[in-house]
């Protein structure tokens, strides 16, 4: 019995060329056309689980699977006891990690290996790193392509094939993380030194993004003190209604309140290279030296906790200090990693009403000496935390030397310590994963090991009780598929969707 894999490329008017495949197979074959180019390719192969010699010798050599595991039981989990927001739209579809605590956590299921189709846009030209996804009160997904330095892309894109569907420029080194309020409007901190606020308008016919509010916070960075990493990186809204934001260089964290006013707090000699969390309590932020807690307060920015923690060498990290966006989770808990050498530790802090010396729960050093860093946000689920090894992964789009590893730790319930769950050198992924309550799976961008000189990604799932490898689905080979330590994002509908080096991809289960 034959098949026929069928390779389709298409020019949109849009600085971008999509790609959309019935058999999924052949994502190798696709990358090595140009990418303006148009038509449909289609090759024969045996109905095996293997790639065929032609599709091998496409992607450089192999084998290379194209699917390995089994199709998932669902084993659902139960909600996150997390506290209705009144501004931002918490639900788990509106953020890079999910939510304002960074949980990582998404109520819908996830695809659970039946058939799985992949759909992938990639960008021919202009900004390609769409660092995150989100989904609007329709399933639509909402992403922001970033560019260093010509503008960033806010697209709406359409969930089924994801078509372009309405597209706004940006200042420059904007949107590596935004948000939506509960009125499913986007929340995008522009490069600019700008809060800029955006609805789709639906009246004539064609959806299109409206400026709805635009507000300056330049007047927190002082002059003499801005430079090319002046641009604020994350915001997130606190339950009175205020949007707060961090800027990269040097250190700063204000926020815009209900009225439009600006309040914000220097941290000099510091700077923020990760996100904001936030609960009901307070606003937290990891900078290069220390963890935070934060409020708003009858003067501005009210700091009510600081703690300092190990730093380390730049020379396999983004920078000497924390790479991870704090999680908050379980009973008042909230973790990051530090860049200690020769490991990384995970920190777990309380954050309830307990001295400040009782606050450390514990530093759990993780994976193998001089071989480690945490780079990405951890997935935070009831007491556990989900960790991955990000050595070697890369902004740029080379995550050819990524090295392995996962590891689950848990927090004792008598908040005495911590204990490692499982941990995997089986698999290695740079990307932010996320846990799925409706299957009970952990989902990541994979760079799969031992495949030669071909770097193969995969979509991969994971049980979150045991760590086991359940299954991983082939999406394609090279660069432009490198996962570049985006997020991963999946949609009310089950849809999921990671950002790539060079654009989007989405994963669903087949009919």
């Amino acid at each position: 019995m034959k098949r026929t894999v069928q390779v389709m490329v298409f020019t949109l008017v849009a600085p971008l060329v999509g790609g959309v495949m019935s058999i999924p197979l052949a994502q190798a074959e696709q990358s090595a056309l140009p990418e303006s180019s148009l038509g449909t390719e289609a090759i024969s192969e045996p109905a095996t689980r293997t790639l065929s010699e032609a599709l091998s010798k496409a992607t450089g050599g192999g084998p290379i699977p194209d699917y390995q595991g089994e199709i998932a039981a669902v084993k659902p989990l139960p909600p996150l006891p997390m506290p209705r927001h009144p501004v931002q739209d918490n639900r788990g579809y509106a953020g890079a990690h999910g939510d304002s605590y960074n949980s990582g956590v998404i109520p819908a299921a996830g695809p659970l290996g039946k058939d799985v189709q992949v759909y992938s846009r990639m960008a021919g030209g202009g900004p390609n790193l769409c660092s995150t996804q989100h989904f609007d009160l329709k399933g639509r997904v909402v992403t922001v392509c970033v560019g260093r330095k010509e503008p960033s892309r806010l697209l709406l894109l359409d969930p089924a094939a994801l078509d372009i569907l309405a597209v706004h420029e940006l200042p420059p080194m904007g949107g590596f993380y935004f948000r939506m309020d509960q009125e499913g409007r986007v929340v995008v901190p522009a490069g600019d030194l700008s809060i800029q606020v955006f609805d789709v308008d639906e009246s004539g016919g064609q959806p299109a993004w409206r400026l709805l509010e635009s507000h300056d916070i330049k007047q927190a960075v002082p002059e003499s003190l801005r430079g090319t990493m002046s641009f604020p990186l994350d915001l997130v809204a606190d339950w009175e209604g205020n949007w707060w934001f961090s800027v990269l260089k040097p250190a700063t964290v204000g926020y815009i309140t209900p009225d439009g006013e600006l309040r914000s707090q220097l941290f000099e000699g510091e700077s923020v290279e990760n996100g904001l969390a936030a609960d009901s309590d307070g606003v937290y932020v990891v900078t290069d030296k220390k963890l935070y807690g934060m409020r708003a307060g009858s003067r501005g920015v009210d700091v009510f906790m600081s703690f300092p923690y190990e730093t380390g060498k730049a020379e396999h990290s983004l920078s000497s200090g924390s790479g991870t966006t704090p999680v908050i989770f379980g009973n008042k808990l909230i973790a990051f990693g530090d860049n200690a050498d020769p490991r990384p530790n995970v920190l777990v802090y309380r954050l309830d009403d307990v001295p400040a010396k009782e606050r450390l729960v514990c530093k759990v050093p993780v994976f193998k000496p001089g071989r480690s860093v945490l780079e990405n946000s951890f997935i935070g689920y009831d007491h556990s935390i989900v960790v991955e090894n990000n050595m070697g992964f890369s902004v740029q789009g080379d995550s050819s030397r990524g090295e392995p590893g996962f590891a689950r730790i848990d927090v004792r319930r008598d908040l005495s310590g911590c204990d490692l769950a499982w941990e995997k050198y089986d698999l290695r992924a740079g990307t932010g994963a996320k846990l799925s309550l409706g299957s009970g799976l952990i989902y990541v961008h994979e760079l799969l090991m031992d495949t030669g000189d071909v770097d193969a990604w995969y979509i991969t799932a994971l049980d979150f009780e045991t760590g086991d490898t359940v299954w991983r689905k082939y999406v394609g080979s090279g660069k432009q598929w490198d996962n570049a330590m985006l997020t991963l994002s999946i949609g009310p509908d089950g849809l999921l969707t990671s950002g790539m080096y060079r654009g989007v991809l989405a994963v669903r289960d087949g009919k």
